[in-house]
């Protein structure tokens, strides 16, 4: 019998020391099965976890943040040598990024172009089915512009050389010509100017406005009003100015746009 006790004690000694070499080359604690409650009960209670390397990805984010940001820091140095220096060298490299400072940013193209690829974005454009006069995707028939406010031709294209100025009705409505967006509302001395621009890149001015009823990066479709026309001298008309500019160009509205 104390041969027997003897073998067992062994066993349960070889045992433990086969579960604890595991136990220190295993990353994670695996559960033991027992075939007997003896072995059970002479296991040990406590166990120490081998030690694990901490991943490096949140220093590689750190890295790439202070990265952009020196690169932010020296393209911002090097714009303002370039801006406080006279040198002649630098000159062209001045002016490019004079451009590009002054050039408009093409928020309708790139919004046309977003909702073609993934739908209408909800927070800028409104669910609507009926498509607005001047999207560049339909046919050429609806390629056209509708008239802000009808009325008489008082200054033309040729005598204006940017735009024409329209009398119509006291308080007549202003509407956009094509649908886009606003991208910039002006104070002058005839009254508030409101800038569309389009799709398709082009732009609409709307001169001589009052009470506008829009406000900048609006996105509003063609028939939208942009205010009232102001009042003119006399008092018992309506006024206002229009353009058509595309590009560097301004557009004669009179070849596209029907006042009458």
């Amino acid at each position: 019998m104390a041969r027997e006790l003897d073998k067992l004690r062994k066993r349960l000694a070889l045992r433990r020391r086969e579960i604890n070499e595991r136990t220190q080359k295993s990353e994670r604690m695996v559960p033991l099965m027992f075939q007997r409650h003896e072995e059970a009960r002479e296991e040990p209670e406590v166990y120490v976890y081998p030690e694990r390397n901490e991943p490096r990805a949140s220093t590689d984010r750190q890295g790439l943040l202070l990265f952009r940001t020196l690169i932010s820091i020296c393209l911002f140095l090097v714009i303002a040598i370039v801006f406080q220096s006279n040198a002649a060298p630098l000159q062209p490299l001045r002016a490019g990024v004079e451009q590009a400072f002054e050039q408009e940013f093409q928020f309708a193209a790139i919004a046309h172009w977003y909702e073609q690829q993934f739908g209408q974005p909800l927070a800028l454009i409104p669910s609507n089915d009926q498509f607005a006069l001047g999207d560049p995707d339909q046919d050429e028939e609806r390629m056209v512009f509708a008239v802000p406010a009808s009325g008489v031709i008082t200054e033309s294209f040729e005598q204006n050389g940017r735009g024409v100025l329209v009398e119509t009705g006291v308080g007549a409505e202003v509407e956009a010509a094509k649908s886009g967006y606003v991208i910039e509302i002006n104070n002058s001395e005839e009254g508030k100017m409101v800038t569309l621009q389009h799709y398709d890149g082009s732009e609409s001015i709307y001169g001589m406005i009052d009470n506008v009823a829009v406000n900048v990066y609006d996105h509003i479709e063609a028939g939208t009003k942009i205010g009232t026309a102001s009042r003119a001298e006399d008092g018992e008309k309506g006024v206002y100015y229009f353009a058509l500019k595309q590009g560097e160009n301004y557009v004669d509205p009179s070849d596209v746009i029907r006042f009458d």
